[in-house]
């Protein structure tokens, strides 16, 4: 009987990027670390899209009402591990998006993409109840 995993860190150009599915009760739950310090996010401020190709995975870095802000975001692929002690390695690409907001001068391109080769761990954890649903 294959297991979905619950957890999956990812590394990568200095950015280490730690997800929680959000299931059973839980709300989903990014770590996100880079040499500027930790950021966390749960709930809504995490999003996640099942899209035809895996699962894309999108926090808020900044974010400013007229100027734009910095998104990050990873495309975890379709895994299912063989047990629920089971991990799986894989690849993958995170994505830094840059965007401006109506005031940002000059008004060319809106938005610049940075990707970040990263490599990852996919897993099944036992999870404390209620551990990923603390804090929006």
């Amino acid at each position: 009987m294959s297991v979905q995993p619950n957890q999956f860190t990812l590394k990568g150009n200095h950015v280490t990027f730690a997800f929680l599915p959000g299931n059973a009760g839980r709300r989903a739950a990014v770590t996100y670390t880079d040499p500027s310090g930790t950021k966390q996010f749960a709930g809504s401020a995490v999003r996640v899209e099942n899209v035809a190709i895996g699962t894309l995975v999108t926090v808020s870095l900044e974010l400013t009402i007229d100027t734009g802000g910095v998104e990050f975001s990873v495309l975890l692929p379709n895994i299912q591990l063989a047990n629920a002690s089971s991990h799986q390695a894989f690849t993958t690409d995170g994505i830094r998006t840059a965007f401006k907001g109506p005031n940002s001068i000059p008004h060319t391109v809106s938005e610049t993409y940075e990707f970040i080769h990263m490599t990852g761990t996919a897993e099944s954890v036992a999870v404390p109840q209620g551990a990923a649903a603390k804090s929006a």
